[in-house]
């Protein structure tokens, strides 16, 4: 797909592989809407960065996990372009929640913003893509879909979850829409990731080190631009932690 004029919605695009995402398209042509939920000061300050350059582009807020509001930003969406011809559900709640300790809201919480938003977002605009005869949506994913971190298992069963929604969507929506998945290992740490689990996940990664967000963005190039006969594939960006 040419970007250039090309309507895209990322959520979660104001900070870490998010922003990346939503830098890409400014930087081929699109225009883009992104949502964010508490990181307002840096969305405003993204969308006053791209608008700079002449570049569209619209900070939209948005609490993934409440389905009145992803219906809102549906209808925000629509009354800014009618619909959107990219769709990148990127945004993530990603938090500890021990079996013990994990209550009903952590999981729900997880599930709704994880895997619910972008089930209502692929609903509401893959069909209109289809109709349209060109789209695609791409879903932020992870490794741990497939390799579950112990402490973190609402997340990772959402993210599983949204696998398995990638590749029904893909077959659904073909062959007018393409829709895949990344799967990125370590990319940035989270705040609070102890130094010990850093080195230990450092360890069990065969190319020994942490990706970037730019790593994921390319990746999300290669999939949008240049791969017309790809979809319903998740594509690892790992550094190989999935080979052991």
């Amino acid at each position: 797909m040419n970007l250039v004029g090309k309507r895209c919605l990322v959520t979660g695009g104001a900070i870490r592989v998010g922003r990346a995402l939503v830098e890409l398209l400014a930087d081929r042509g699109a225009r883009i809407a992104f949502t964010y939920r508490s990181s307002r000061d840096a969305a405003m300050e993204l969308q006053r960065q791209l608008s700079g350059t002449g570049v569209e582009a619209h900070a939209l807020p948005c609490e993934l996990s409440d389905a009145q509001d992803v219906a809102r930003l549906i209808a925000e969406c629509r009354a800014l372009w009618g619909g959107v011809d990219v769709l990148i559900n990127s945004a993530s709640q990603f938090r500890r929640t021990p079996l013990t300790d994990a209550t009903l809201d952590d999981w729900d919480d997880q599930m709704n913003a994880n895997l619910r938003a972008p089930w209502l977002l692929s609903q509401a605009f893959g069909p209109q893509m289809k109709q349209r005869g060109e789209g695609i949506i791409l879903n932020m994913l992870d490794i741990a879909a497939e390799r579950p971190y112990p402490g973190y298992l609402p997340y990772c069963a959402s993210k599983a979850g949204l696998v398995a929604l990638t590749k029904g969507l893909a077959r659904v929506l073909a062959p007018e829409v393409r829709v895949n998945g990344i799967a990125p290992g370590t990319v940035l740490w989270p705040d609070d990731y102890p130094e010990e689990q850093k080195q230990r996940t450092l360890a069990k990664t065969p190319m020994r080190g942490v990706g970037s967000p730019e790593d994921i963005a390319a990746a999300a190039r290669y999939l949008i631009e240049d791969a017309p006969f790809v979809t319903g594939v998740v594509l690892p960006v790992d550094g190989g932690r999935l080979l052991v």
